[in-house]
């Protein structure tokens, strides 16, 4: 039976890792700084050194292309991202990219004539240091004008980052993939839980991705001297901040359950000990399995708001960042990684993903498939991140007997 090259392949995810390595055993590389243009480089090299088809499209996505001998194939799209958060994990969205790697240069040296094309893919940021799954949106046609003057890392930190990438607005709206040209797109990920470990399950295969929206809350109050303005008599803008943030959790459990919401960045104005904050922005996440659930959560999480700064008489204003709408996956796709898990005696389970993925996006245009693997303990966006060599090696394999499988009902 064809496997990959487990040694090869564990090596390459050591030396990937030691891009952007951190002090604490993670890595740092936030899309399109210098360690993601980094291990963007490495990568390239990967490709080139195999004989592969290259290029970076427009979004800086890149893509190796193993050709199919019929030019005018569709191409069946595998793998992940390559930037992670700062000081996170390296198995996070890495974990993809290398299987998918691994996978196109066993199927090159084994001479499996494929009637397909194989891309692998490594989507821009994911994580979103920029935008959030940007080159996902770019691909398969959900970026705005809009959207880019308006990025939740901010207008002028997208701009640095398309400087040194070499892209613009413009490219970026121009890389958008026609969907009659894609067989579908596949990718391995870590689980980000602990679901797969606690049932001693080795594969996860995704049903569906829950939506994620974004919004950016600004409370308004008054600035005011810290000692001699009377704690009853200020317009403190973090304490609205605080007050919504604890409602929010409240209102999430008792009402929207099993919804999630986030108050992940605040800034505080103007920033000072003996200053009461008189301006304070916050960065609100939620998430939800449908359209309808994620209304509901919104409109409940923005009257909260409202009411929050009605109570504490401060102005708010609600920017949006964005959204992902929820995308169930390819049943097909999803049969033939059961498949191929039970082909190599592997344990599966089905599962829903509360965490986003770039398939999220890519589920609008091209059959797409997601498939975890287990985390220890659960733990992600940390240096302590830990998937075990087997499982890693595990999750390349599904990943190729899936894509043989396709190319035999291709046939």
């Amino acid at each position: 039976m064809l496997s990959i090259n487990a040694e090869r392949f564990l090596a390459d995810m050591e030396e990937l890792a030691q891009i952007g390595a951190t002090a604490s055993g993670g890595v740092s590389r936030p899309a399109l700084g210098a360690q993601d243009l980094q291990a963007r480089a490495w990568l390239q090299s990967k490709f080139e050194s195999l004989g592969l088809d290259y290029e970076q499209d427009g979004a800086a996505n890149q893509f190796g292309t193993l050709r199919a001998d019929v030019a005018d194939a569709k191409t069946l799209l595998i793998g992940s991202h390559l930037d992670s958060v700062p000081d996170g994990g390296r198995y996070d969205g890495a974990l993809g990219v290398l299987c998918a790697l691994e996978v196109v240069r066993r199927l090159q040296e084994s001479e499996h004539k494929l009637p397909f094309h194989l891309a692998c893919v490594n989507f821009t940021d994911e994580e979103g240091t920029l935008m959030g799954l940007m080159g996902s949106r770019a691909v398969s046609g959900q970026m705005s004008a809009d959207d880019l003057q308006n990025p939740r890392g901010g207008r002028s930190r997208l701009e640095a980052a398309m400087q040194r990438a070499g892209i613009s607005d413009a490219s970026i709206l121009g890389a958008r993939r026609s969907p009659d040209n894609l067989l579908g797109y596949i990718e391995v990920h870590i689980e980000q839980g602990t679901r797969l470990e606690q049932a001693e399950l080795q594969v996860g295969v995704v049903t569906a991705l829950v939506g994620i929206r974004m919004k950016r809350l600004t409370f308004t109050g008054q600035a005011a001297h810290a000692g001699t303005t009377p704690v009853n008599a200020r317009r403190d803008a973090f304490l609205g901040v605080a007050d919504f943030a604890l409602r929010a959790h409240d209102l999430v459990l008792q009402k929207h359950m099993p919804g999630v919401v986030n108050v992940g960045e605040v800034a505080v104005e103007p920033g000072a000990f003996n200053i009461v904050p008189g301006q304070v922005t916050a960065a609100l996440e939620f998430r939800h399995g449908s359209q309808e659930e994620l209304d509901a959560l919104e409109h409940d999480l923005l009257s909260l708001a409202q009411t929050v700064a009605d109570e504490r008489r401060l102005e708010l204003e609600i920017d949006g960042l964005g959204e992902v709408r929820p995308a169930a996956m390819d049943v097909t796709l999803t049969r033939h990684i059961e498949a191929a898990s039970e082909v190599l005696g592997l344990g599966h389970t089905r599962l829903m993903s509360f965490a986003g993925h770039d398939p999220q996006n890519m589920a609008n245009i091209v059959p797409s498939a997601l498939l975890f693997v287990p985390s220890v303990d659960g733990i992600s966006h940390n240096p302590r991140e830990y998937t075990p060599p087997q499982d890693c090696i595990n999750g390349a394999n599904v990943l190729l007997h899936t894509v043989l499988r396709l190319a035999e009902n291709s046939e």
